[in-house]
């Protein structure tokens, strides 16, 4: 018998329960760890790990004598001791490259013309704290995967998701490296082997009930929060980032489209259904500041923030504590999905960026974007009543 995932702590070893057969349950932040749980009732914590090439269960200890994080930071111990053999990436005359703290002034140098400066700063602080310290005196043609996944697996003991994000963000850079010609296109990266930390969903979807209960509340806002409404309902129709809503400028609304000048990733054009220019059409008639959602003390401001409102208003909804003010966007993407537009539309619908391949039918895609636009933007506007 083979349990869910859940996250694994001394609590869920004590409330497990022997069966008639041996069971485990393997444990949702990362890959391979698990409890075993033998139908004598004797608990223990265990590894599934490759070793040469073969899969392997190693037992790190028993639950009466091992604590959970004892056993999880072992399991990391030993994933770093049997990486994946070394990938090094060489150049072509063996002569050791930039160090990949040059690189990484290089790659923040060009981003700066391109990402926001909050998704700036969240990057240095990364390459600041773990990236830099354990890496970055290195050769970035001698890097290789022990020394990754030694680094790797030692910052996942403290922080999983953090060593997520952080090697995402050394791989973007070694991807720059051999986009620019610092590294020979082809050169591979010792990074892939290493597998990541399983992290749990956090997005979640309204549903159709749920968007109806917000529409209603939409409908007749209190007046201190008929703005906050408006942007809440373009959110929805748009699949955009609140903070790109709450910064919305009528010089970046167009007759079908919206042109932010500035998101998380860049400029980007946001296509709007009918719903979402009504909504626009309606603000337009008489507005005098140059913020669509201008601050209501001071107009020549944006719109204070709206996630804040947003946990004032979910209870009155009736929505539950976990749903995120970001979750609006998720829901945009999912509904878009389930009405049948492929994950490459839904990407494009968001603003993601996508695999270049996709690009060649890009001179085809504005007429079904619109389209798509409408049909989410009718959904959600017909479930919001």
């Amino acid at each position: 018998m083979r349990k869910e995932p859940t996250y694994l702590s001394d609590l869920s070893a004590r409330a497990a329960r022997p069966a008639a057969k041996e069971y485990a349950v393997p444990d949702n932040r990362m890959s391979g760890f698990a409890l075993r749980v033998q139908s004598t009732g004797t608990k223990s914590w265990v590894l599934r790990l490759k070793v040469d090439g073969k899969a392997k269960r190693v037992t790190l200890g028993n639950t009466l004598t091992m604590s959970a994080e004892e056993a999880r930071a072992r399991a990391h111990q030993l994933l770093a001791a049997h990486a994946p053999p070394d990938i090094a990436l060489l150049a072509a005359d063996d002569r050791p490259a930039i160090k990949l703290n040059v690189l990484a002034q290089r790659y923040l140098k060009t981003k700066r013309q391109v990402w926001r400066p909050t998704t700036l700063r969240s990057v240095q602080i990364y390459l600041n704290s773990s990236i830099l310290p354990a890496l970055g005196d290195q050769a970035i043609n001698r890097l290789t995967t022990s020394d990754i996944a030694e680094w790797f697996y030692t910052y996942s003991t403290t922080s999983p998701g953090g060593a997520n994000q952080a090697l995402s963000h050394l791989r973007s850079m070694l991807k720059f490296a051999r986009e620019t010609g610092v590294l020979p296109p082809d050169a591979p990266d010792p990074s892939k082997p290493i597998r990541r930390n399983t992290r749990r969903a956090r997005g979640r979807l309204l549903n159709a009930q749920q968007l109806a209960q917000l529409g209603a509340w939409l409908e007749a806002p209190p007046i201190r929060w008929r703005d906050v409404a408006d942007a809440i309902r373009l959110i929805l129709l748009t699949g955009c980032r609140s903070g790109e809503i709450a910064r919305l400028t009528w010089a970046e609304v167009g007759g079908d489209k919206l042109s932010l000048s500035s998101t998380k990733t860049g400029k980007r054009d946001v296509v709007l259904s009918h719903p979402a220019l009504a909504l626009l059409d309606r603000r337009k008639r008489g507005a005098s500041s140059v913020f669509v959602f201008p601050h209501q003390a001071n107009p020549a401001k944006p719109i204070a923030s709206i996630d804040a409102a947003w946990r004032a208003i979910r209870p009155l909804v009736g929505l539950p504590k976990d749903i995120r003010l970001h979750d609006l966007r998720h829901t945009y993407a999912s509904h878009a999905i389930m009405i049948g537009e492929t994950l490459n539309m839904a990407g494009k619908l968001l603003g993601h960026k996508r695999p270049k391949t996709t690009e060649i039918y890009a001179h085809m895609d504005a007429r079904h974007l619109a389209k798509a636009a409408d049909r989410v933007g009718d959904l959600i506007s017909n479930w919001l009543g």
